[in-house]
C-alpha cells in the first residue's frame, strides 16, 4: 500500500516537473481585463490615484503633465464608471489575449457604454507591451483616455438626498453613500420575508405541473426542487434593484461575488442532494432484487461525487472572483508530492477502503470476526471501517489495516456447524458408550434442520479420566438466532440420550 502511495506522489511529482513554467504576471494584475479593471477601482477605493494612473495608457500625454494629470482622470474615470448602473466588471474577458470572439480586434476589449448629450462613448481597454515591459499588459486605451474629461459626472447629489439625513449622504461605505447600503438591506430583507410565499407559489406550479405530465413527485423531490428555485428567483430579484439602486462600480463588483457564491453554492447543494436521492433510488431498486451487495460501492460514489461537486465550486468561484485556477490547479500538482509524502497513512487508508469496498470481503450490515473483533459492520468510510462488537461498542479500524486483517465473514454462511464435544466417564462400559452414540445418530438424523450427509459422532480422544465423544453435523439455516435455538434443541435431546443410556459424563 506504501509503495502504491509512492509511485502515485512520485507520478504526481513527474508531471509537475514536465509542466511548462507559469508566466510571469504583471504586479499590478494587468494581465487580463477583468483584473486591470479591478485593480483599478481597489486602488480608487484606497485613494490611491497615483497608482491607479498606471492602469491608463497616458502615451499621448507629455511626461512633464503625466503625473499632475494621471491622477485626475484616474479619479475621473472612477466617478464614471460608478454613475454608470449598466457598467458590470463581469462581463470583462478573464483571457489574458481578451475576448476571443472579437475577431476584429483581439488586443481591444469593450468595457462600458456611456450615454452623455445625446451622444454614446465607448470606454474601451488595449492590450499593449510597455516600454521595457516583459509581458503585454491591459490599460483603458487612448481614446478613451482622451473622452474622460467630457464625461466626468457632476457632483450634485440625487434629488433623494434633499429628504435624507445629512449622515446618510455623507457617509460613505466602498464609494457607496450610506443610504444606498440600507436601501440594499431593506430589499433583502424584504424579498427574505416575500419567500415563504414564494415557495407556496413554486409548489403550487410544480404540483400542477406534475399532474399534467402524469407524474407523481414526492415531499423530497419538491423540497429539492423549490430551495434552489427560490434562491435564484431572490437573487434575480435583488439583481434587478441592485441596479435600481446603483451602488458604486467596487461595491457592485463585491455585491456580485457575493451573488455568485450564493449562486453556486446553492447549485451544488441541489447537485448533493440530488445524488443522495439518487444513490437512494438505486439501492431500494438493488434491496428490492435482493441485491444488496453494491451498497458500500454506492456510499463510496455518493461521497466521492459529494467531494467532487465541492471542489468544483470552490474553483468556480474563485474564477468568477478572478483568481487564476488554472495556476492553482497547477501549484495543486507541483506540491502533490510533498502533500502525498505527508499524508501517507490517509492516503493508504483511502485506497485501504477502495480495495474493501472493489473486493467486498464485508459489507455493511455483515457480521463477523475481523483480526481478533467479532461484530457488525456499520460503514465502510473513506478513511476507517467502524464495527459494532458485541459489547455494543463502536471500533474504527484504519482501512490500510482491515485491508490488511484475516476476516471471517458470518453472514456468508450457507449452514451452521454444530460440533459439541463430550467428556464421558472412563468406567463407563463400551456396549454403552456404542448405545448412547446410536441413539445420539439417530436423534440428529430425526432432526428436519440437520444435514443428512454431513454427520457422525465418534470418538476423538482418550484421556486419564474420560473419553471425548464428537458431534459433527451441520445445521441448515444462516440465521445465529435461528441456530441458537436449534442447538438448544439438539443439546437437550443429547442429554435426553445420555439419561436414558445412563452415560455419565465426566
Amino acid at each position: 500500500m506504501h509503495r502504491l502511495t509512492l509511485a502515485v506522489a512520485c507520478a504526481m511529482g513527474l508531471l509537475a516537473a514536465q509542466a511548462p513554467p507559469a508566466a510571469k504576471t504583471d504586479p499590478l494584475h494587468r494581465d487580463n481585463p477583468r483584473s486591470a479593471v479591478t485593480a483599478f477601482l481597489e486602488a480608487c477605493q484606497e485613494k490611491n490615484y497615483q497608482r491607479a494612473a498606471q492602469y491608463l495608457d497616458l502615451r499621448q500625454l507629455s511626461e512633464q503633465s503625466r503625473a499632475q494629470r494621471g491622477p485626475e482622470l484616474a479619479q475621473n474615470l472612477e466617478a464614471i464608471l460608478n454613475s454608470d448602473p449598466n457598467f458590470a466588471i463581469f462581463r470583462l474577458s478573464r483571457n489574458p489575449d481578451g475576448d476571443p470572439s472579437n475577431d476584429a480586434e483581439p488586443n481591444s476589449q469593450h468595457a462600458a457604454t456611456i450615454k452623455h448629450d445625446g451622444k454614446t462613448y465607448a470606454l474601451d481597454l488595449e492590450r499593449i507591451t510597455l516600454p521595457g515591459g516583459a509581458t503585454p499588459v491591459w490599460l483603458f486605451a487612448p481614446d478613451t483616455v482622451l473622452e474622460i474629461p467630457y464625461l466626468t459626472p457632476s457632483g450634485a447629489p440625487p434629488a433623494i438626498a434633499k429628504y435624507l439625513p445629512p449622515f446618510l449622504v455623507s457617509v460613505n461605505l466602498v464609494e457607496t453613500p450610506l443610504w444606498k447600503w440600507l436601501a440594499l438591506l431593506l430589499a433583502a430583507a424584504f424579498i427574505l420575508s416575500l419567500s415563504r410565499l414564494l415557495d407556496h407559489l413554486l409548489k403550487a406550479t410544480i404540483h400542477i405541473l406534475a399532474r399534467r405530465f402524469g407524474k407523481d413527485i414526492g415531499p423530497s423531490v419538491t423540497v429539492l426542487i423549490i430551495a434552489p428555485l427560490r434562491v435564484i428567483v431572490s437573487l434575480a430579484i435583488f439583481r434587478a434593484v441592485l441596479q435600481f439602486v446603483d451602488p458604486s462600480a467596487i461595491a457592485r463588483l463585491y455585491i456580485g461575488r457575493t451573488i455568485g457564491l450564493l449562486l453556486v453554492w446553492v447549485i451544488a447543494w441541489f447537485l448533493i442532494k440530488l445524488a443522495g436521492l439518487f444513490v437512494a433510488h438505486i439501492e431500494t431498486v438493488l434491496d428490492a432484487r435482493g441485491q444488496p451487495a453494491s451498497r458500500s460501492m454506492l456510499h463510496l460514489a455518493r461521497r466521492v461525487a459529494n467531494v467532487t461537486i465541492v471542489v468544483l465550486a470552490i474553483l468556480t468561484v474563485l474564477s468568477n472572483w478572478g483568481y487564476n485556477t488554472t495556476t492553482l490547479i497547477a501549484g495543486l500538482g507541483v506540491g502533490g508530492i510533498a502533500v502525498a509524502l505527508a499524508a501517507q497513512q490517509t492516503i493508504a487508508n483511502v485506497f485501504g477502503g477502495v480495495s474493501v469496498i472493489g473486493d467486498q470481503p464485508v459489507r455493511i450490515g455483515d457480521l463477523g470476526k475481523f483480526g481478533d473483533l467479532i461484530g457488525q459492520v456499520e460503514d465502510i468510510g473513506m478513511r476507517s471501517t467502524r464495527i459494532r462488537t458485541l459489547a455494543r461498542t463502536v471500533v474504527s479500524v484504519p482501512n490500510s489495516n482491515f485491508a490488511a486483517l484475516n476476516i471471517e465473514n458470518y453472514t456468508l454462511r450457507d449452514k451452521m456447524l454444530f460440533n459439541p464435544t463430550l467428556p464421558i466417564k472412563r468406567g463407563t462400559p463400551d456396549e454403552q458408550i456404542h448405545q448412547a452414540m446410536d441413539a445420539i445418530h439417530q436423534a440428529l438424523a430425526g432432526h428436519q434442520s440437520v444435514e443428512a450427509g454431513e454427520m457422525s459422532v465418534r470418538l476423538t480422544g482418550l484421556a486419564s479420566a474420560s473419553f471425548n465423544l464428537e458431534i459433527f453435523c451441520y445445521i441448515l439455516t444462516s440465521d445465529l438466532k435461528e441456530f441458537y435455538r436449534i442447538q438448544t434443541e439438539l443439546l437437550l435431546a443429547v442429554n435426553q440420550v445420555l439419561n436414558n443410556t445412563k452415560v455419565e459424563l465426566a
